[in-house]
């Protein structure tokens, strides 16, 4: 008899369980499954590098259950960020996809100011100014003639045009073309003991007029670097 009467109790406790999902809870998730939200999504083909606007975007009403998760909802979020990747008409935004930069803060700058880069070799460690160089500061670019430009012996002579002046580098590099500000942070933190920091070429940030100047200053004699003063990110 116990046992009869357990099953009872057991049934009886499944189908009240049961009804209890079907009249409360069920309607309660497709309440929530059909209930729908106003989501930004792209409103065409965005190539990868376009600074995202007002009409990039289109509000479309969706279904608010199975959304995925992290959407950027937000046109503050997305309007004047950059396009990290290429984003389909119909896609979501997701913050991955978005940066403030296409590149770097830095090459940004340099194309938006329609500027160029232009590497020189540096000849001697002191036409390098040793290994105090780093990227971001200001330099003047001189040029030293121990011949006449037909090629006459003449007096030696230093040349620094008024358009070398002022010019900002971009990076520094040593004789395996690496980097000779990461070549000193290793430097410091022991990292590597067969680092070297002597730079053997400099990259400028230049104007189109600068980077004519300074290829034939280097076909026309050495090339040597005078330091103005530490950039803004040194200081």
């Amino acid at each position: 008899m116990k046992l009869i009467k357990n099953r009872v109790f057991l049934s009886v406790l499944c189908l009240v369980l049961a009804a209890g999902v079907s009249f409360l809870l069920l309607p309660r998730f497709y309440e929530d499954k059909g209930a729908t939200v106003m989501v930004l999504r792209a409103a065409q083909d965005i190539p990868a590098g376009t600074e995202l606007a007002e009409h990039h975007l289109a509000s479309v009403e969706v279904g608010g259950y199975g959304r995925p998760e992290g959407v950027l909802n937000d046109k503050a979020q997305i309007i004047g960020k950059v396009a990290q990747t290429a984003i389909a008409k119909g896609d979501y935004f997701f913050p991955q996809k978005l940066g403030s930069f296409l590149a770097d803060e830095l090459l940004d700058r340099i194309v938006k100011n329609n500027q160029r880069l232009v590497t020189i070799s540096v000849p001697s460690i002191a036409a390098g100014l040793s290994s105090h160089l780093q990227a971001g500061d200001i330099v003047t670019v001189a040029i030293f003639l121990g011949k006449a430009s037909d090629g006459r012996d003449t007096s030696p002579q230093v040349i620094i045009y008024p358009e070398l002046k002022g010019l900002e580098v971009y990076s520094v590099e040593n004789a395996r073309t690496q980097d000779t500000g990461e070549m000193r942070e290793q430097q410091k933190s022991s990292q590597s003991a067969n680092s070297d920091p002597v730079p053997k070429a400099v990259t400028l940030i230049v104007t189109e007029a600068q980077a004519e100047k300074l290829i034939q200053a280097e076909y026309m004699g050495k090339l040597h670097l005078i330091f103005e003063k530490r950039g803004v990110g040194h200081e």
